[in-house]
């Protein structure tokens, strides 16, 4: 009896671990994208706006799962809202780079779409991460 205790303790550990890892990796990326030198040229782009839309979507969805228990989901979603913004008028101040308040606007749909996933397709989302192992 105490084994399968043990066993499902460290499975949930392990599971935590990834689900940690999954994050942080979600927020290097972000600063990478963001906050590295640019040459300018792709200010204003569509795929600019798509690509911070997926990365605030894939953070999001991260964060809803790690805090899936926690009555502080909302809270966490609204700082990644927060850092996106943030991450924006950081950029002001990268060369190569500019503040662009669609950009703002793209992350922010991200993290508001990952939530409604979320609660609305677990399921879905449940069984593609059994399947990678998170």
């Amino acid at each position: 009896m105490q084994g399968k205790l043990q066993g499902k303790l460290k499975s949930l550990i392990e599971k935590k671990i990834r689900r940690n890892r999954l994050v942080l990796v979600s927020v290097i990326i972000i600063l990478i994208a963001t906050l590295s030198p640019g040459n300018g040229k792709i200010a204003g782009n569509y795929l600019d706006k798509v690509a911070h839309f997926t990365i605030f979507l894939f953070l999001s969805l991260n964060l809803c799962y790690k805090y899936q228990k926690n009555e502080k989901l909302i809270e966490v979603l609204f700082l990644a809202i927060l850092f996106g913004l943030f991450t924006e008028v950081f950029q002001q101040f990268i060369p190569g780079r500019g503040m662009d308040i669609y950009d703002g606007i793209a992350d922010t749909l991200g993290v508001i779409l990952a939530y409604y996933f979320y609660r609305n397709k677990q399921l879905f989302f449940d069984e593609i991460l059994f399947k990678l192992g998170a």
